[in-house]
């Protein structure tokens, strides 16, 4: 993990001091999938969105040097650098495992690159209209196929986050063509979320770095106006 967070440490407005979100990302295994600790700054309860491949001991290790428990592990989706040290995080720390139930069946352990991945079983659904507490921090599920089946984004309303998965990323968005993609989907969500998330919300996506909604608002809207797939830009 690194120890200069995508997300201000001291990310709350000076009149809401305790009330904050704090957050380490580190980039895991051959695809460099962005693993996320996420904690409030009160509490000592942490979230762990989407483990890659190698991040479950720098989790481990970082939610320790924070004082913190690993309270849930989340897959924004099921695809294999996502999931990958679900089981060795699950067994470190005893936290559920929450996904979508449209992915759900991607924790077998198969997969087509050869990889041995333990499967697991989630005992938590992150379905749309949901909210996903973690201490004082409140994350609104959006259930936003397009590329997979149960893609979703984990949106924190108060303090203008958004943890966007494979959906959105800096510039771009997420693949169509790999199993459960779909592109009328992406272009549904990708409408959604220039629709209904305010142009300021910082963007955390599961691979590169930060955005906003308004740096990349320009080609959603084209997307969204067109009701077709386009080159962003």
């Amino acid at each position: 993990m690194t120890e200069e967070p995508l997300v201000d440490r001291e990310s709350a407005p000076a009149s809401d001091a305790a009330h904050g979100v704090r957050l380490e990302v580190g980039a895991f295994g051959p695809w460099e999938t962005n693993a996320y600790l996420v904690w409030d700054g009160r509490s000592s309860d942490a979230l762990v969105l989407d483990p890659g491949m190698g991040a479950a001991d720098p989790l481990v290790q970082r939610a320790a040097a924070n004082s913190l428990g690993i309270h849930l592990i989340a897959n924004s989706h099921g695809h294999i650098d996502h999931i990958f040290d679900n089981g060795p995080l699950m067994r470190a720390t005893d936290a559920p495992l929450a996904i979508h139930p449209d992915d759900a069946y991607r924790l077998d352990g198969s997969n087509n690159y050869g990889f041995e991945v333990e499967a697991v079983t989630a005992s938590r659904e992150l379905t749309e209209a949901e909210q996903l507490r973690i201490g004082d921090l409140v994350f609104d599920i959006l259930h936003t196929p397009g590329h997979t089946e149960g893609s979703v984004c984990l949106y924190e309303e108060r303090l203008g986050l958004l943890l966007s998965g494979d959906v959105l990323f800096a510039g771009s968005y997420g693949r169509t063509d790999l199993p459960g993609g779909n592109d009328d989907q992406m272009v549904a969500s990708l409408a959604r979320l220039a629709r209904d998330i305010p142009p300021k919300v910082r963007v955390l996506p599961g691979h590169g770095p930060e955005t906003t909604i308004e740096r990349e608002l320009h080609w959603m809207a084209r997307i969204a106006s067109a009701g077709r797939l386009l080159v962003p830009g």
